[in-house]
């Protein structure tokens, strides 16, 4: 059986929501009927509802996206401002590149055994700070999988490994904008500035910040173009490397542990 993913797409302004489907349908609605009292019955709300949704996306928004008319054949009603008009529009195409990057994920669980596993690291990861978003700089196509190369800010690069069929699926090309997600225990640290290790991934940098816990600590690293990472390590390792704050260290991450991304 295959798995598959859902989820909603909200905008939120200053900590509030803004734009959700239902907020959409609302707008639409007031387009259709020119009323607020007939797009709120059409959507089975109350009419103090659908006004207090309506001043809230006002509120929220730089232009008002809803306004009343007065006069006219009908004698007035409501209707969307071109700038709401072009909101509708805008959500529209939000919602279209949501519904195909869930599609992605969807393909790219099921590749192969622990799926569910793979999901739900990469939302601990996003948590984490783990997301380097960049473009593609580099494909290099094997038989089976390819080496993907992101340009990071700076001068920082991220290689990650996936298969030539998730390259298609992603429709990941040259100058494609992308992120890369990985998990904090996939970061290896060290403080020796020449250590040699056979892994793709190797970023210079400093610590940021570490916060400790009763087994295990995490460990952030500012790079030096600009980007963060986050390293998970025991508390053991931890005092065995000696790690302090403004402290420069090398991190390494393998390139099949990298998920890619499109948003």
């Amino acid at each position: 059986m295959k798995n598959s993913l859902d989820g909603r797409l909200w905008l939120g302004r200053s900590e509030h929501s803004f734009l959700g489907k239902g907020r959409i349908e609302l707008l639409e609605q007031i387009e259709r009927t020119g009323s607020i009292s007939k797009a709120a019955k059409a959507m089975g709300m109350s009419y103090k509802a659908a006004w207090d949704a309506v001043d809230a996306m006002n509120n929220l928004s730089e232009k008002p996206l809803v306004e009343r008319v007065t006069g006219g054949k009908g004698g007035g009603g409501t209707v969307l401002t071109p700038y709401g008009k072009e909101v509708v529009e805008t959500y529209k195409v939000l919602q279209e590149e949501h519904r195909r990057f869930l599609h992605n994920l969807s393909l790219r669980i099921n590749e192969k055994d622990g799926h569910l596993r793979l999901l739900k690291n990469m939302a601990m990861r996003v948590s984490a700070r783990n997301q380097l978003s960049g473009k593609v700089i580099k494909i290099h196509k094997g038989a089976v999988n390819s080496e993907v190369v992101l340009q990071l800010q700076g001068n920082d690069t991220v290689t990650a490994t996936i298969t030539n069929d998730s390259l298609r699926d992603l429709d990941i090309s040259i100058d494609s904008q992308v992120t890369a997600l990985f998990k904090a225990n996939a970061v290896m640290l060290s403080t020796d500035p020449d250590i040699k290790l056979g892994v793709e991934n190797r970023f210079a940098g400093r610590v940021e910040r570490i916060s400790r816990g009763s087994v295990n600590a995490e460990v952030i690293v500012a790079l030096r173009g600009g980007n963060t990472i986050c390293a998970g390590l025991t508390n053991a390792a931890l005092d065995e490397l000696g790690l302090k704050e403004k402290m420069d260290v090398v991190a390494f991450c393998k390139a099949s542990s990298i998920i890619i991304g499109i948003y």
